[in-house]
């Protein structure tokens, strides 16, 4: 190798460099490494194992090595536990439910009515009266039209009312009455025409003007859309069937028809249909007097024309379909209602229809 020249035209010689012996010997270094790696894959390829996690090495020295040996099992562990009982409770047969006892068919018999007043029957006369009219049935009023009733009733209204008798005796008499079997019993019962009722303003009928109505003489009306009103008067009636009478006839059993009923008011109470409330009001009372064997009879004073205007909802359909009887006041046609009423459906009208003695002809009367 060339060196540099001197002065004298020798050239300085230096020798192999420092780095490039290190750079030899790197060399070499590496590709021992890599003809090691070489034979060294060659020779344990079918020990390696590629894995997911990387290259798995499986060393042929550590094949023979027994497998650590496994756990010694402990006498298995015994729980005591009391047995269990189990019990299974077959269900007792379902009784069948009660079916109920339907409501017979009521049979009418003629009745010839002889009307007598509380004090009669508190003073024991009652029997020998209609005795001596040749009747065979009694008829009281037991509600007033002032609303004030001939006996002493449980109702809590009627004591709030001040409607209530002070004495009990014409209730004992009719109790007397019907253990004797003798008579047929009909209690009269005043409905809608009630001051009491009106002025205490359950169901108070009122005019246009918003003032409260009153009839031709003077007396003030409840009504049959008013749900406490009909409340307390089923209460009553149910009060008579069990003191012993045959019959509830019930008067004023609608809305009013005689006076100046064009100034009513429409309203909840006075509403434009007025069938319906009457209708529903006899049908709930028809229904809670069968089931313990007292007719339902309603006392009619208006005079029905096809046609006309029924102002105390009181039609003959209304009539036929949910009184036991009808009760014919003297100043309506008795043979036109007959007609009427069976054209409506109804059947015994001779037996059904009571009308005034002397316009009864051949079916039923009261005096």
């Amino acid at each position: 190798m060339a060196g540099r020249g001197n002065r004298y035209g020798y050239q300085e010689y230096r020798g192999r460099s420092r780095a490039r012996t290190v750079l030899i010997f790197i060399i070499a270094l590496l590709a021992v490494l890599l003809a090691a790696g070489v034979a060294f894959m060659y020779l344990m390829g079918e020990y390696i194992e590629y894995t997911p996690t990387g290259i798995q090495i499986n060393w042929p020295w550590l094949a023979d090595e027994p497998s650590a040996p496994p756990p010694e099992l402990s006498d298995p562990v015994v729980i005591e536990s009391e047995p269990v009982e189990v019990i299974v409770e077959t269900p007792a047969p379902s009784t069948p439910a009660p079916t109920p006892t339907p409501v017979p068919e009521p049979s009418y018999v003629g009745i010839g009515a002889v009307t007598v007043t509380p004090a009669q029957l508190r003073d024991g006369s009652a029997a020998q009266v209609v005795a001596a009219a040749g009747g065979n049935a009694l008829v009281v009023e037991m509600k007033a039209g002032t609303g004030r009733l001939a006996w002493h009733s449980q109702s809590a209204l009627a004591d709030s009312l001040w409607a209530n008798t002070d004495d009990d005796r014409a209730a004992q008499a009719v109790r007397e009455l019907a253990q004797s079997g003798e008579l047929y019993l009909v209690a009269r019962v005043q409905c809608f025409k009630d001051p009491l009722l009106a002025n205490s303003r359950i169901g108070t009928l009122m005019t246009k003007g918003g003032n409260v109505w009153y009839d031709r003489v003077g007396v003030c009306w409840s009504s049959p859309a008013n749900q406490q009103a009909a409340d307390y008067l089923s209460a009553l009636c149910l009060e008579l069937a069990e003191m012993g009478f045959d019959e509830i006839l019930l008067d004023s059993a609608g809305y009013p028809y005689d006076g100046q009923v064009s100034v009513l008011a429409t309203s909840d109470n006075h509403p434009e249909d007025l069938t319906v409330p009457v209708a529903a009001f006899w049908q709930r009372l028809s229904g809670e007097l069968a089931q313990q064997g007292v007719c339902l009879s309603v006392y009619a004073g208006e005079g029905l024309l096809p046609g006309e205007t029924v102002y105390s909802g009181m039609t003959a359909a209304v009539l036929a379909q949910n009184a036991g009887r009808i009760w014919l006041d003297k100043a309506v046609n008795v043979q036109h209602y007959r007609e009427i009423l069976t054209a409506a459906g109804l059947d015994d009208v001779s037996l059904r229809v009571v009308a005034p003695v002397g316009l009864a002809g051949d079916g039923c009367w009261y005096s």
